[in-house]
């Protein structure tokens, strides 16, 4: 499956509109840890292998502006991707820095074939992300069109929203997001 998403900042009033018509999911806190070599070679190609909650996830940008993303949670699928022998761990400890660090609450939505999170960072910024589960990438265009439309049925701006890591590389390691994003 394909994660399409979407980032928004919408006012209170506005999101609380959205909610009304939502059925909250529960709310979790996230722990994300995302590794990378020293030269940040994954991040900056919009790879990321994560440890979320003390387990391993790969997420692949598969569109443009990282609007979706494959997500490969087995541990074999990972380590054919990166084409090791050794678990994953290990293969973490001998050759990959901590790039990011990460705690997320989020609070969950679904309404009709939408997921809405709203989530808040431990490093002071927040957005929340309505998303749809496609199975081709020929459908990855048609489902930002229904998360657009959604949008602005409730008055959201539609302007692009930073991604998380960008910011976090921003307010956390400005030198690397200086490496990173040398035009900002």
């Amino acid at each position: 499956m394909i994660e399409v998403e979407k980032k928004f900042r919408p006012t209170k009033e506005q999101l609380e509109n959205l909610l009304r018509d939502c059925i909250f999911i529960k709310e979790v806190v996230n722990h994300d840890l995302v590794y990378d070599y020293p030269d940040y070679r994954l991040i900056s190609k919009s790879i990321r292998l994560r440890r979320r909650n003390g387990r391993f996830e790969l997420k692949i940008s598969t569109g443009s502006n990282e609007l979706a993303s494959q997500e490969i949670e087995n541990e074999e699928e990972i380590k054919k991707y990166f084409d090791i022998n050794t678990p994953v761990e290990k293969f973490v400890k001998e050759n990959l820095i901590e790039g990011i660090n990460i705690k997320t609450t989020r609070k969950k939505y679904k309404k009709d074939d939408f997921f809405i999170d709203i989530d808040d960072l431990d490093f002071g910024y927040s957005c929340v992300e309505i998303e749809l589960m496609v199975e081709d990438e020929k459908d990855i265009l048609n489902a930002e069109e229904k998360i657009l439309a959604l949008a602005k049925q409730y008055n959201f701006e539609t302007k692009e929203v930073p991604a998380k890591k960008k910011e976090y590389f921003r307010i956390v390691k400005p030198e690397v997001f200086k490496m990173l994003y040398p035009n900002g």
